[in-house]
């Protein structure tokens, strides 16, 4: 597990995302599959996905606040969930632990 941590935070593209994965090992919750996996097909890259799951997580910062930001999220989520896959946003200003608890089957529960 350790291993494995280490090299998505090395992939990680901001400290929100390294926040994201510390809360994720504090409260020992499953960890992603793959960090910065891009999906082609949908014209996105999911800051972390969870193969078994299809799951792709974004970490959303501030920038993800402005309408026009917010619309090409929306499009983005609505593409991947067409395609299949469940699509978990995490806003910088949410209640990650709040999110997390929402999806037991992709994060696991908190032990």
């Amino acid at each position: 597990r350790a291993a494995h941590l280490e090299s998505l935070m090395k992939q990680c593209d901001s400290a929100l995302e390294r926040q994201w994965l510390k809360l994720l090992e504090q409260h020992n919750l499953r960890l992603p599959t793959n960090a910065q996996k891009m999906f082609e097909d949908c014209g996105t890259r999911a800051d972390f996905f969870y193969e078994d799951a299809k799951a792709a997580i974004y970490v959303d910062g501030p920038p993800h606040d402005y309408p026009d930001r917010q619309q090409r999220d929306a499009a983005q989520t609505e593409k991947m969930e067409d395609a299949g896959y469940t699509v978990v946003r995490f806003k910088h200003s949410d209640n990650w632990q709040n999110v997390i608890a929402e999806f037991p089957s992709i994060f696991g529960k908190e032990k």
